[in-house]
């Protein structure tokens, strides 16, 4: 590497679930810097090697609870693998279930093999029905979490885009749904065929203990026979039911709505004909009731799945999509007894001092209390979840919640920034009116038809792009009567990319200081990937008050450019 700096200071840096706390300040090449590593956004500290090791999983798609309190997930997507996990007494499995026991390389899911949004159990053993339409079946040790083995399989057969979305199994028998509403039948020994049938619209099904089927049906939870005939028995009362199960305890159906109640519903179905609604967990309203977005344990969102075991510990799991994932056990009573958790997927998060010492880290979606003097993985905790999807149904993170996130204090208002995935610009969201923690969506600010990787917004709330030839800058001017930020979105400043950039990847403007950092490349150091940050980093001094900054030439003849790293590539 190639260097030419005369002074280096690192701060606090925060990039998805990594925090690097500095104890100490480095002076020029004399101190080596101290510093202690944390990490947050996950329960668990994620070390090991491929395949092997804790952490919280991204998504769950489906869960089961076993008699004993094992929770067992199944989703379509985690980044490292763990589509499916078993979670119990607030530990999960280290090593990650696999199709083959993972001896064989080219599966036809992720996950070596477990991607899957239907999971199902019945004693020692474990049912996936992977995106690849396979049925795989493991053994595991119910006193043991971390023994398991990959038994067998069956392919489900049929339209390869025809997934299944729910399972279910008991007394020998296990039922698979698909999205086209194809249920099939099968046995648990060997997983035959038993027979088919179809319920259009079916979501999610479950059996209850006399072998009859509870299903949902659109809004709707319906009763069939083992063979497929509906039956009496139908509860349409529920806004949006989008998971159920029967509890191991008394056997009582569990519905979880993800509607405006955001609860999870026991229905006593002694007399199966006429199901009796006999307690609702959680309190009313979920994020929304008590200070909107404040987190409690009794405060549900997003409900994924809910059951009971025997002795009547109720489980919750909960996350809208990707990089959301919150399981809880209760006591019957609605005590917390342990909670794990997954707050990031591919997320920058940002930090704000709100006291000295004192920190909040902003995500897109959720807020993270920090305090450094506590021991690594112990000192961060949720503290809200910024978002409403019941309140505001638009919201673009109810859809896509993951990327970066900015925070910025304007005239003693919050407003969030976040920025996709991959390139583009800002979304702006603006906090309620105080107690509130729920930010709403604002607008867009971008670059059309550009593939945008430059962007910043400065301490003072102006927003700073560049499509790696010109540099922008959009003034903030403060709100409108809506609380809405107002910028002026068709005139901004305007800069040439300075020397020496033929191409601007990443900046940041510092208005304290009047420095603009920027990132990128050049004639001699060009690009060898897509999305980096660049060969080359720069540092200008006095960008705004020098007349000459719309010229290049005359820009680098008053020593604009004061500091430059090369990065070998």
């Amino acid at each position: 590497m190639k260097a030419w700096l005369a002074k280096v200071f690192v701060t606090v840096v925060v990039c998805g679930l990594s925090l690097l706390w500095v104890t100490g300040q480095q002076a020029p090449q004399e101190k080596v810097l101290t510093y202690t590593t944390h990490w947050v956004g996950n329960t668990f500290e994620g070390a090991g090697p491929n395949g092997y090791g804790r952490w919280v999983q991204n998504y769950v798609d489906e869960m089961e609870v076993t008699p004993d309190g094992a929770v067992i997930t199944a989703s379509a997507w985690d980044e490292a693998g763990r589509c499916t996990g078993i979670y119990k007494d607030g530990d999960v499995n280290r090593d990650l279930l696999k199709q083959y026991n993972g001896q064989v390389e080219e599966e036809k899911a992720w996950g070596w093999g477990t991607a899957s949004q239907a999971v199902a159990v019945e004693g020692n053993f474990i049912f996936i029905a992977n995106t690849g339409n396979e049925l795989l079946r493991f053994r595991w040790n119910p006193n043991n979490i971390h023994e398991y083995a990959y038994i067998d399989q069956t392919d489900i057969g049929g339209d390869e885009k025809d997934n299944a979305v729910a399972m279910a199994a008991r007394n020998g028998l296990l039922y698979l749904v698909r999205k086209s509403g194809e249920v099939q039948v099968r046995k648990t020994d060997d997983l035959s065929l038993v027979r088919t049938f179809k319920i259009d619209g079916a979501q999610d099904i479950t059996i209850a203990r006399d072998g009859t089927l509870w299903v949902i049906v659109g809004n709707r939870i319906e009763r069939y026979n083992p063979e497929g005939k509906k039956l009496a028995g139908t509860i349409a009362d529920v806004e949006k039911p989008n998971a159920i199960a029967i509890g191991n305890d008394k056997g009582q159906l569990i519905v979880c709505d993800d509607g405006a109640r955001q609860q999870v519903l026991f229905y006593d179905i002694t007399n199966p004909q006429t199901p009796k609604l006999v307690w609702a967990f959680g309190e009313k309203g979920g994020l929304r009731s008590g200070t909107p977005g404040e987190v409690k344990p009794l405060k549900l969102f997003a409900l994924r799945g809910a059951g009971t075991d025997t002795q009547g510990n109720i489980y919750v799991a909960m996350g809208l999509t990707m990089g959301e994932t919150i399981i809880r056990k209760f006591t019957p009573q609605g005590k917390l007894v342990w909670e794990v958790m997954c707050l990031a997927f591919v997320d920058c998060f940002d930090v704000l001092e709100v006291a000295p010492g004192r920190f909040e880290i902003y995500g897109a979606n959720e807020i993270i209390g920090f305090d450094p003097r506590r021991p690594p993985g112990k000192n961060w905790w949720l503290k809200a979840i910024t978002r409403d999807h019941i309140r505001y149904p638009d919201d673009p993170r109810n859809k896509e919640p993951w990327g970066g996130a900015l925070i910025r204090v304007l005239q003693g208002r919050r407003v969030l920034f976040t920025t996709p995935q991959m390139g583009g610009g800002f979304r702006l969201f603006v906090f309620e009116p105080p107690p509130s923690q729920i930010a709403r969506y604002a607008g867009e600010i971008t670059l059309p038809n550009v593939e945008l990787w430059a962007r910043n917004v400065d301490s003072k709330g102006n927003i700073w792009l560049s499509d790696g030839r010109t540099i922008y800058r959009y003034r903030f001017k403060g709100f409108d009567t809506q609380g809405n930020p107002v910028y002026d979105r068709a005139n901004p400043d305007k800069w040439a990319a300075p020397a020496p950039f033929t191409e601007i990847m990443r900046l940041k403007y510092v208005p304290e200081t009047d420095t603009l950092y920027v990132g990128g490349y050049t004639k001699d150091v060009t690009a060898p990937s897509w999305g980096l940050m660049g060969g080359v980093l720069a540092r200008y001094d006095g960008w705004l008050k020098l007349s000459c900054r719309r010229t290049t030439t005359g820009c680098i003849r008053r020593n604009l450019m004061s500091q430059a790293i090369t990065f070998s590539q």
